[in-house]
């Protein structure tokens, strides 16, 4: 009852007013909700839709942004009442929430000199920050409890006990800290290119040995999280694959012994050995991974949409066209996908690309109705990739095959011809090294179509040598063959050689009807 006293004694004297959120009925007739619904429902996608929709006779659009930031005030303050306890949350996920909630109630409560209970409110979160290792948590609850049982109560063995935990925490903070920065600065090189990174393996060693020395030591969540990725970032970045699933068995191991549901780092976990299977070309044991990984991610969530990716991906080199077709309608339909980093969302227009080949070739029905796949415009493809344009020893050869095969398919071959002189430069200068020699030979071999004046016959002659090479290098040292080679360049061989024809196209320039190198 006397911490039921003191809330109702602050509550009182404070005189709280209306809590201010968002009503979220729809016959609610305020403009602040009508843009809630019209965006909700997505009604509006841009500010002069919806300003033509909610103000459509007025010059000035003051009073569209004064309405813009009310709703987001309404928005910040409803966040404080959703329900966290949902069936698609963990039990950590619903005591994350709780935790940082009751931390703010708290200081609040403080700052306002209702000790007594702010101070029982802290002892209860300690309890549950260290039990679901919140570790950020746990160091300012210390320091705040620390100075009540010092300067206000004069508990001295109390006082003590909170500062040896506080030094204890502060540490594995700090460390914490240095194990995710370390994994950051590594993965930063990669966010806006594929390529390898080979000088990288060293520094990540480096950083691995560095953390490794305090892994006995300690065993939080953050820590063996962030120092399991460096060490699996260690065998990536120069396509070691096969190093990489027994550490993901090994952290999977440790996180599925944790007292509580830690989805999320066994999910990564699964990525990494997804990836790893997939460069092996085991597609089985991929899709196993693939299917285990999704029942762990919330829909919507950043990761979800990645491991969609690798459910395309799959679909794709198992030649289960349909099914990629329909994955690939289940992410970019979604309304979150609008909301994805532009190299992710680059991801997906590229796999249109794709997909609307196979379409071409009657490989993939699609739906009535869909008009994504009404006429591939080049141009527009091109101007949609201004990222992965410029990663020229990664995602550009996926590109530039897509483009290739197009312009084969529709019987452009003078823009072939045109294209093919700064390709070969492109080939020579870009890929050839160890980890992108199956592109180089791709290459090699798209370069032979109007060597051989677009005869059938005259192209498999022509391509018997790069050929042969290219399926004699292992995928597993191909940089990132499970992302570049949307579809393995075996199969996209035979595609564009089924589309040559078996007479001999006059080439505007005769000089590359010559043997390739």
């Amino acid at each position: 009852m006397e911490d039921l006293k003191e809330l109702i004694y602050i509550v009182n004297r404070n005189k709280v007013k209306r809590i201010d959120i968002l009503n979220l009925k729809e016959k609610s007739p305020s403009k602040v909700n009508a843009l809630y619904q019209a965006i909700s429902s997505g009604e509006v996608d841009s500010d002069d839709d919806a300003f033509q929709l909610l103000f459509p006779n007025a010059k000035s659009k003051s009073a569209y942004r004064n309405l813009k930031a009310v709703l987001q005030d309404k928005l910040l303050n409803t966040l404080f009442f959703i329900d966290t306890y949902q069936k698609s949350y963990t039990d950590r996920q619903v005591a994350f929430y709780d935790a940082y909630k009751d931390f703010a109630a708290a200081q609040i409560l403080l700052a306002k000199n209702a000790r007594k209970v702010g101070i029982k409110q802290l002892e209860k979160l300690l309890k549950r920050s260290i039990h679901f290792e919140f570790i950020e948590l746990v160091p300012p609850i210390l320091r705040l409890l620390r100075l009540h049982y010092g300067t206000r109560l004069g508990n001295e063995k109390r006082y003590r006990e909170l500062d040896h935990m506080w030094e204890e925490y502060h540490h594995l903070e700090s460390l914490e800290n240095l194990a995710e920065r370390y994994y950051s600065e590594l993965v930063l090189h990669y966010v806006n290119s594929k390529s390898v990174k080979v000088n990288l393996k060293e520094l990540a060693q480096t950083y691995y040995e560095e953390l490794a020395e305090h892994k006995s030591q300690f065993h939080s969540y953050k820590f063996r999280l962030y120092t399991g990725l460096v060490q699996l970032f260690s065998y990536t970045c120069v396509n070691d694959y096969v190093s990489t699933i027994p550490v993901c068995e090994e952290l999977i191991e440790f996180f599925e012994a944790k007292p509580f549901q830690a989805n999320t780092p066994i999910q990564i976990c699964l990525h990494h050995q997804l990836v790893a299977y997939m460069q092996l070309r085991d597609f089985t044991w991929g899709r196993r991974i693939a299917q285990r990984s999704q029942e762990l991610i919330e829909e919507g969530a950043f990761n979800w949409f990645k491991n969609l990716e690798y459910l395309f991906l799959l679909a794709m080199h198992t030649a289960n066209y349909q099914e990629a077709y329909q994955v690939f309608c289940q992410a970019v339909e979604h309304k979150r996908y609008k909301f994805l980093p532009e190299q992710i969302r680059e991801n997906w227009q590229l796999y249109q690309a794709y997909v609307h080949l196979l379409i071409d070739q009657d490989k993939i029905v699609k739906r009535e109705g869909d008009k994504r796949f009404t006429s591939f415009r080049i141009n527009r493809f091109l101007n949609d990739m201004p990222l992965y344009s410029k990663d020229k020893r990664g995602m550009n050869i996926a590109i530039l095959t897509v483009q290739i095969l197009f312009y084969i398919q529709k019987g452009k071959y003078n823009t072939v011809i045109d294209r093919m002189e700064a390709i070969e430069k492109y080939c020579s200068r870009y890929l050839f090294n160890d980890d992108t020699m199956r592109s180089y030979y791709f290459i090699k071999l798209l370069l032979t179509i109007p060597q051989a004046s677009f005869h059938r016959l005259g192209v498999l002659r022509y391509a018997e040598k790069p050929l042969k090479k290219m399926k004699a290098i292992s995928t597993e040292m191909s940089n990132q063959y499970h992302k570049i080679e949307v579809m393995s360049y075996e199969v996209l061989w035979d595609m564009a050689v089924q589309m040559l024809g078996t007479q001999t196209v006059r080439l505007r320039n005769a000089k590359r009807n010559r043997k390739s190198s």
